[in-house]
């Protein structure tokens, strides 16, 4: 079985998260958390900021767990798997 992805995460979570409108002028980036629905809430939970600025979100060479990443960001955001 393949290594699960970011994508897996977030059918399990039913979240994903991104990086606000890009402001060069912003300092630090802002992120949201985008439910199944569309709604984005913006992330102002610091610890949760600083996994995202220290942690490699991206799987650009295939050696980033993504989707351990994308589940430790859930856990510090509160956020559980869903009940299938």
């Amino acid at each position: 079985m393949p290594n699960k992805t970011h994508q897996d995460a977030i059918k399990e979570y039913g979240y994903k998260i991104g990086p606000a409108e890009v402001d060069t002028n912003t300092n630090p980036v802002a992120y949201y958390v985008e439910d199944e629905q569309g709604k984005r809430t913006k992330i102002t939970n610091n610890e949760a900021l600083e996994f995202i600025a220290n942690a490699k979100m991206g799987n650009h060479d295939g050696n980033i767990h993504t989707y351990d990443n994308y589940v430790q960001l859930f856990n510090i955001l509160g956020i559980r798997p869903k009940l299938w």
